[in-house]
C-alpha cells in the first residue's frame, strides 16, 4: 500500500461575489493503488486537512494533514496560486514537516487541482477535484487519485497563525458596538471607546493589562515642539511634523518584547468604511495614508538594547463612522500582542515598544 503526503497549489476562483478561502478545509483523498496480483485498481482512503492563507497577487500559503488510523500521519508545508475568475485552485505540497509511518508505505507530495463551489443557501464551501503525487526521496510518480473538502471552523490539529489573525478580524468585523441615544442611533466602533470625545473631553476607559507588559493610558499635553530622540552627530535632527505639534499624542500601551524585531500589522476592526492611517517614527513617515481593510498593512521594527521604539498613528480620515479605528497585531520573538486603537483629527495614538531580552533557558 502507498502511502501519499499532500501539497498543492491550487487555482481557485470566484463567481460575482469576492470570494476569501482563508481557512480550515477538511475531508479525504482517495488514493487508486494497482494491485499485480488481482489486476485491479482499489481505492484506499485518508483522511485530508488543509489551511489556508491567502496572500497577495493571488497567491496563497498553508499546510495539510494526511492521515489514516495509527497506520500513517503527514503534515505538509503547501504554497499555491488562487484563480477568481475560473473558480480553480492549485495547491501543491513542497516538502515534509512531519511524518508517521508504520508500514513499508511511502510518503509522497500531492499536486492537487480542485474546483470550488458553494451552495445556493450559501451554507456549504467546498473544494473537489484530482491530484497526482511524486515521491520525495527520488521524485518518482506515486500516483493518483481525488480529493473532497468542506470549508469547517474546527480543527483536529493546531490553527496556524494565519487562521488565528483571520478569526480575530472577522470577531471585529462582526460584532461593531451599537449605542442609542434621544438623538437616534450612533455607532461606535469597536476601539473608539477609548477615545470617545464629549464637549472636549476624552473619556478614559479602563485597560486589562498583558502579560509582562506596562499598561498606561494617558493624554499628553499639546506641545508646541517635540524633543527628538538622542542623535549622533553626523545624523540631521528630523523636523517634527505639524499633524505630531498640533494633536495630542496619546500612548494607548506600553509593550514588552523579548526579541529586538517585531512585525506590526493594522487592520480595520469595524466595518470597511474608509479608514486611512499614517505612521510616524522618529518623526519619519513609515507609512503614508493607507487605507484599513481585512488585509494587514505591515511594518517592520527594530528596537535597540536598553531603548524604546515608539510610533505614532495618525488618522488621515475618520471614515465613515467617526473616530478612526485599527486592530493593532504586534509579533515579536515568543510574545504576541493584540490591542485596538483610535485616533482623530485631534489625538494621534501612540504605542511603545520595550525590549527585554528573554532569561536564558536552563
Amino acid at each position: 500500500m502507498r502511502l501519499i503526503f499532500t501539497y498543492f497549489i491550487l487555482l481557485f476562483a470566484t463567481v460575482s461575489y469576492s470570494q476569501n478561502i482563508t481557512g480550515i478545509w477538511r475531508g479525504y483523498f482517495v488514493q487508486n493503488t494497482y494491485h499485480l496480483r488481482s489486476g485491479q485498481f482499489v481505492e484506499d482512503k485518508y483522511k485530508y486537512e488543509v489551511q489556508i492563507n491567502d496572500l497577495p497577487n493571488d497567491a496563497i500559503e498553508g499546510v495539510t494533514y494526511s492521515y489514516k488510523t495509527t497506520l500513517f500521519y503527514g503534515k505538509a508545508a503547501s504554497q499555491g496560486i488562487y484563480s477568481k475568475k475560473t473558480k480553480t485552485l492549485l495547491l501543491k505540497e513542497t516538502k515534509m514537516v512531519e511524518l508517521k509511518i508504520t508500514d513499508q508505505s511511502v510518503a509522497c507530495l500531492m499536486t492537487c487541482y480542485l474546483d470550488y463551489s458553494r451552495s445556493a443557501d450559501g451554507t456549504k464551501e467546498t473544494l473537489t477535484g484530482n491530484y497526482t503525487s511524486t515521491n520525495e526521496l527520488n521524485k518518482s510518480e506515486c500516483g493518483s487519485g481525488t480529493v473532497y473538502l468542506e470549508k469547517v471552523t474546527t480543527t483536529e490539529f493546531d490553527k496556524e497563525d494565519f487562521i488565528i489573525k483571520r478569526e480575530n478580524v472577522l470577531k471585529h468585523k462582526l460584532n461593531p458596538a451599537l449605542k442609542k441615544t434621544s438623538k437616534g442611533l450612533v455607532l461606535t466602533k469597536p476601539g473608539a471607546e477609548d477615545f470617545m470625545v464629549s464637549k472636549g473631553i476624552i473619556k478614559p476607559s479602563k485597560k486589562i493589562p498583558q502579560e509582562d507588559s506596562t499598561v498606561t493610558t494617558q493624554v499628553t499635553p499639546k506641545q508646541d515642539t517635540i524633543t527628538p530622540p538622542e542623535l549622533k552627530e553626523t545624523e540631521k535632527i528630523v523636523p517634527v511634523p505639524e499633524v505630531l505639534t498640533k494633536r495630542e499624542n496619546v500612548l494607548t500601551e506600553t509593550f514588552i518584547v523579548d526579541s529586538e524585531e517585531a512585525r506590526i500589522e493594522f487592520y480595520d476592526n469595524g466595518q470597511i468604511d474608509g479608514d486611512t492611517i499614517s505612521v510616524y517614527h522618529n518623526n519619519k513617515k513609515i507609512v503614508n495614508k493607507q487605507r484599513l481593510t481585512y488585509t494587514p498593512i505591515v511594518m517592520q521594527a527594530h528596537i535597540e538594547k536598553d531603548s524604546a521604539y515608539e510610533f505614532i498613528v495618525v488618522a488621515e480620515n475618520l471614515g465613515a463612522v467617526p473616530p478612526n479605528t485599527a486592530l493593532v497585531i504586534i509579533t515579536s520573538g515568543t510574545k504576541h500582542y493584540e490591542i485596538n486603537i483610535a485616533s482623530d483629527e485631534q489625538r494621534n495614538a501612540k504605542i511603545v515598544l520595550k525590549y527585554k531580552k528573554a532569561p536564558a533557558k536552563r
